[in-house]
């Protein structure tokens, strides 16, 4: 029984957090729209992922971070409040994002996808948390031997 002790917690672990579940559906949405954000065809499609996004984000928004839940007092409330401003931030450039699409111009659409990707890479780097496949904050997987 301790033997499988230790399984169970990493088993827990690996369960995906509600704030991690929001945070992919975001991304998703995004490698989608920048396929598509140019093809005047699919603006009806694109607009409904950019909505999903907004979604997304908000409810992102209310939740919090579980590498927030193990810090101290007055580390949680610093790293709160730069998630939320990033949040913020992402929820403001989301905005503009539907704003260039609407008018169907497709270089201020794609500005806002770089600024939006953009502000995801510092985000993640700001607040210890991964990208890229290690998003659990651990450190990324070395790279393969040639």
């Amino acid at each position: 029984l301790t033997l499988l002790l230790p399984l169970r917690a990493i088993a827990q672990e690996k369960k995906e957090s509600p704030l991690h579940t929001e945070m992919e559906a975001i991304n998703r949405s995004l490698r989608l729209i920048n396929r598509q954000y140019a093809d005047l065809a699919q603006k009806a499609s694109t607009l409904e992922l950019v909505a999903t996004m907004q979604k997304h984000a908000e409810t992102a928004r209310t939740l919090t971070p579980p590498k927030s839940e193990k810090m101290a007092t007055a580390d949680q409330a610093k790293y709160l409040d730069t998630f939320h401003k990033d949040l913020d931030a992402l929820i403001k450039e989301i905005g503009l994002l539907k704003q260039a699409i609407t008018a169907g111009k497709t270089d201020a659409a794609k500005a806002e996808i770089d600024k939006i990707s953009q502000l995801k890479d510092s985000s993640h780097k700001e607040l210890g948390v991964g990208g890229g496949g290690h998003e659990h904050g651990g450190p990324p997987p070395p790279a393969p031997e040639q």
